[in-house]
């Protein structure tokens, strides 16, 4: 191996990990200070996000709705808007073909909620994850047609679909494109329009739409296109109170809060807190979110109960419950989502312990991909056990269910310097079909080409992943003194939420910190809580799943610490508080 390669063990940190320091351009950043009245620390991070742009700072912070793109701007936008105007002027029934992750789930909900608001007739059909697998399939496209659909919009799915669609087309079933995964080789389906910015030649400035976002578009472009035809407002959908199912679907699909997803869900993180949708409201109900609502409520409360129905076979649970125009019955709906979420767990914690049974064969300086394949694992859970995969071995993981048929269906998860998506392509010869984004992404196999296939990505990630590839990194963006952290200070850095992919929550450094009381909790003493002490400042700590970490320390240990801020609120009373990501003994 390279001595470039080689990373130093005694350089890593107690969790294992290398520190790094964003870079960020000074200069740029004390233009921000001048222009916009901002911090220095916040026009650090503001520039270290990319925002060194004065006018893309301001348009940040300001998340201003009437800053948002034309959606005509969008290919297709103008043929997509026409025909829809057409159906629903003819009273033409339109049915919308859905996904069954949370994605795919609000955007068909926003669908249906909207053609309802205008009266027109409409339909939807979300695939049996079983029995359909992913995606439009032409023994659905016959049922619809059947049920006099004129006119099928698909939600999140349909950019692979192109002998589908010709099938559509053959039975009289005309078809809309709406998705933002990448583009097949088949290239793009004949269908009435295709809106998806990933197309090869739509110049729409912003790429990072999820398929809620696209839907929301579409929305926004019809509602404008019967307003030209003279169409009163009154008659039209008000889209900010759908903004609640633009969030839910757009943090739970971890699409990037950049650009316009930025300053749509800071719009509609406090839609989702005031929604009168019955199927939210009694869905934060069983989650327990009320009151405050931010993009961890969404991520770890709404958005894994409406995942559970999709992965465990009955994501119609979920849509019903979010068109759902009845409080009594949501209620019952949003508990049967809470029942499906407590399977989903125990499924998934099964499926963990199958796979770490395999990974005890598995030789690591061999395997810079983990390809693992079982009969025993479930096809609904197998991303989120991947997911978790990679936290513990920093590298590449393909999780693949077989099945009774000899199929394996397969869904991988990645780090930041190896693209699935790409990779998948260069093994294509080994898999039926493949599909996703560079960091998540599935497919489908024969049980028999699983070894060749391992064979051929791992010779794909030899040649792309170095060594210190493999090794978790931990990047900061700015040192702090402990004496700066106080509530001023945490609602100027709340300014940059929502936090999420591409918008992470800042990180600090704070260098010799003092341990003082510390103590294990939990029901298995594996997180920790303390204080640390710098000159006369000191803040409560909590580290989760740390407690191996500080073998051997003791209070009055000196520190380097890498954190971010959290607000407590579980007693009731807000409290400023360190989490912690990683430390080391202070040199």
């Amino acid at each position: 191996m390279p001595d470039s390669e080689k990373v130093k063990t005694d350089s890593l940190s107690r969790l294992q990990k290398r520190w790094c320091e964003n870079e960020v351009e000074e200069h740029a950043a004390q233009q921000l200070v001048t222009a916009l009245g901002v911090s220095p620390i916040l026009a650090h991070l503001l520039a270290g996000r990319g925002l060194a742009d004065v006018d893309r700072a301001g348009d940040f912070l300001n998340a201003d709705l009437e800053s948002l793109h034309d959606p005509f701007l969008m290919t297709g936008m103008h043929k997509a808007a026409d025909r829809v105007v057409r159906a629903v002027v003819a009273g033409e029934k339109i049915t919308v073909f859905g996904d069954y992750d949370v994605d795919g789930v609000t955007s068909a909900a926003l669908m249906v909620h909207f053609f309802r608001e205008l009266g027109a007739p409409i339909d939807y059909y979300l695939p049996d994850r079983k029995q359909e697998g992913y995606g439009v399939n032409n023994s659905a496209l016959k049922e619809i047609r059947e049920r006099g659909t004129a006119l099928v919009i698909t939600a999140d799915c349909g950019i692979t679909a192109v002998k589908e669609t010709d099938y559509a087309n053959e039975i009289g079933l005309d078809v809309i494109i709406t998705d933002h995964h990448q583009v097949g080789d088949e290239g793009l389906p004949q269908a009435i329009a295709v809106l998806n910015p990933h197309q090869p030649d739509c110049s729409y400035p912003f790429k990072f739409l999820s398929g809620v976002g696209i839907v929301f578009k579409l929305s926004a472009a019809v509602r404008r296109a019967l307003h030209d035809k003279g169409w009163e407002k009154n008659r039209l959908p008000n889209l900010k109170q759908h903004l609640d199912l633009f969030t839910l679907g757009t943090i739970a699909d971890l699409a990037p809060l950049t650009g316009e997803n930025h300053t749509l869900t800071v719009h509609g993180l406090e839609t989702v807190r005031t929604t009168q949708k019955p199927g939210l409201v009694a869905l934060k109900s069983v989650a327990g979110c009320s009151g405050r609502i931010d993009a961890f409520s969404i991520g770890f409360g709404l958005g894994p109960r409406l995942n559970a129905a999709g992965r465990m076979g009955k994501a119609d649970t979920g849509l019903h419950l979010l068109v759902s125009d009845d409080l009594s019955s949501a209620m019952l709906q949003a508990k049967d989502l809470d029942v499906i979420n407590s399977e989903r767990k125990a499924t998934q914690g099964w499926v963990l312990k199958e796979a770490e049974y395999l990974m005890e064969r598995v030789d690591l300086e061999d395997n810079r991909v983990l390809v693992l394949a079982s009969e025993d694992f479930h096809p609904g859970v197998i991303g989120i056990v991947a997911s978790k995969l990679v936290e513990q071995y920093h590298r590449p993981v393909v999780l693949i269910a077989i099945d009774d048929r000899g199929i394996g269906k397969g869904s991988a998860r990645s780090i930041k310097t190896f693209n699935l998506h790409r990779a998948f392509g260069e093994c294509h010869s080994h898999v039926i079909q493949f599909g996703g984004h560079a960091y998540a992404a599935g497919l489908t196999i024969e049980q028999e080409r699983i070894d060749d296939f391992r064979t051929a990505i791992n010779k794909v990630g030899h040649r792309i992943l170095s060594e210190r590839d493999l090794i978790p990194e931990i990047a900061h963006d700015i040192e702090l003194k402990l004496s700066e952290i106080d509530w001023e200070f945490y609602k100027e850095v709340s300014r940059l939420e929502p936090f999420g992919q591409l918008n992470p929550a800042p990180v600090f450094i704070s260098r010799e910190v003092t341990l003082r009381d510390f103590r294990k909790i939990g029901k298995e003493k594996n997180h920790v809580r303390f204080k640390v002490r710098q000159d006369k400042a000191t803040i409560e700590v909590i580290g989760f799943v740390m407690a191996h970490a500080f073998a051997g320390l003791k209070d009055g240990a000196t520190l380097d610490i890498v954190y971010q801020l959290h607000r407590n609120d579980f007693s009731g009373k807000a409290k400023l508080e360190i989490k912690l990501m990683d430390f080391r003994v202070s040199k």
